[in-house]
């Protein structure tokens, strides 16, 4: 009955089609996707469900996967390409409040003929991830909501097999995780955010850290595989396993970062009692800051730089058509960057604002860096970031020798 009052429109990303409700129809001026559509879908989301299902299929190169959950389904559309696309023949459970949702992703699995791979379930996604995993848990659940993820992470981390599974989240409340509501961060992901021009670096750390709590309280440990920062959202992938030793060991990858306004130095420091009375060493004569404070948050690892090598693989040996234009090129930055991700990136336009000089193209202060020693390498966090071990000191060297020419 939901169905007939709802305009609705075909659509196709990687090999799968489906129906939802028609953006643009819905969306009006603003040209874009809101909570207001009938049933939700977002286009511009494209890059994050190729991603995800390049993902799934590398970890499934390792570990079984029979059972996967997608809570927040809307049109079904990420929780289908994954049957449709990924190896195996594990089952699905789709499901969302809304009953036009549940109707129109049930209509898409009939269409594409998953009736005896998936079932859509009408009911809050908190009490189903508890319910529904009651019999067999989780190989994989995948969180993707609308806003912030953290009234859901509890559920899905205790939905999880105990032997271990994958576990993707979403977060698309960017002003609370980027420093705009420093406060709300804290209530949410258990810490503070702040601005920097690392901000969407802060934005994972904070994401990732909070999982690990609650992965921690549940006596889980987390170890990250990949993460993505793009458009107006940010995701990570982790795998959740029972296993208090290592959650225990995990602890000391929970920190701080600090940011000084006046010179762009940052640190990270673990937590500790003494935490407090550690100096921050300034990168520039006379500089007393201010210094900004974010965390406490994830200090540790962000990539897995194996499996980012087996998703490449994946993608390469197939028809690369079927995925986003910027894919391939998102997880190479990512495997060069897995290597430096134990400090924040520079953003070098942010830096040559400081410091009244042109910035010169990515590539010169990469060479120039290599040259003298240093380890650097390009970030798909942003275009106009570096990774290197050079302080920032250097780097404005460099810059300002170069301008100097």
């Amino acid at each position: 009955m939901y169905e007939q009052m709802t305009v609705k429109k075909e659509y196709t990303e990687g090999r799968t089609t489906f129906l939802s409700a028609d953006v643009d129809h819905y969306s009006g001026d603003k040209k874009q996707p809101t909570t207001s559509l009938p049933v939700f879908y977002n286009p511009r989301m494209q890059l994050n469900r190729d991603l995800s299902v390049l993902f799934l299929t590398a970890y499934m190169e390792k570990y079984a996967v029979e059972m996967v959950c997608e809570p927040l389904t809307g049109s079904g559309v990420r929780a289908l390409r994954y049957l449709n696309e990924c190896p195996g023949d594990f089952y699905a459970k789709m499901c969302d409040a809304n009953p036009l949702a549940v109707e129109t992703a049930q209509r898409n699995v009939e269409t594409l003929g998953f009736g005896d791979r998936a079932e859509v379930i009408h009911g809050d996604a908190k009490l189903l991830l508890m319910t529904e995993s009651r019999g067999k848990r989780f190989d994989f659940v995948d969180i993707d909501p609308f806003g912030t993820p953290a009234p859901y992470l509890s559920a899905a981390i205790q939905s999880i097999s105990p032997k271990g599974g994958l576990l993707a989240v979403t977060a698309t409340d960017m002003p609370v995780l980027c420093g705009v509501y420093p406060k709300v961060s804290l209530r949410r992901y258990g810490g503070f955010s702040a601005r920097t021009p690392f901000t969407h670096e802060i934005a994972i750390r904070l994401l990732n850290g909070f999982i690990y709590s609650v992965a921690g309280s549940n006596d889980c440990s987390m170890e990250p595989l990949a993460v993505l920062s793009t458009d107006h959202y940010i995701r990570t992938w982790v795998r959740i396993e029972a296993n208090r030793t290592e959650a225990n060991r995990q602890a000391g990858e929970l920190g701080i970062i600090r940011y000084c306004l006046g010179c762009m130095h940052s640190d990270i420091l673990p937590l500790s009692p003494k935490v407090q009375s550690v100096d921050f060493d300034h990168k520039m004569e006379g500089c007393t800051g201010p210094i900004r404070v974010a965390g406490p948050l994830w200090i540790g690892d962000l990539f897995k730089e194996s499996y980012l090598n087996d998703t490449i693989k994946i993608l390469e040996s197939g028809d690369t058509e079927d995925y986003h234009r910027k894919a391939l090129d998102v997880l190479e930055k990512m495997v060069e960057e897995s290597v430096l991700t134990n400090r924040p990136y520079i953003d070098i336009h942010a830096l040559c604002d400081l410091h009244n000089l042109a910035p010169p193209k990515n590539q010169i202060i990469i060479d120039k860096l290599k040259e003298q020693g240093f380890a650097v390498t390009r970030t798909h966090f942003k275009p106009t970031a570096i990774r290197t071990d050079a302080t920032v000191e250097k780097v404005t060297k460099i810059i300002a020798e170069h301008n100097a020419r």
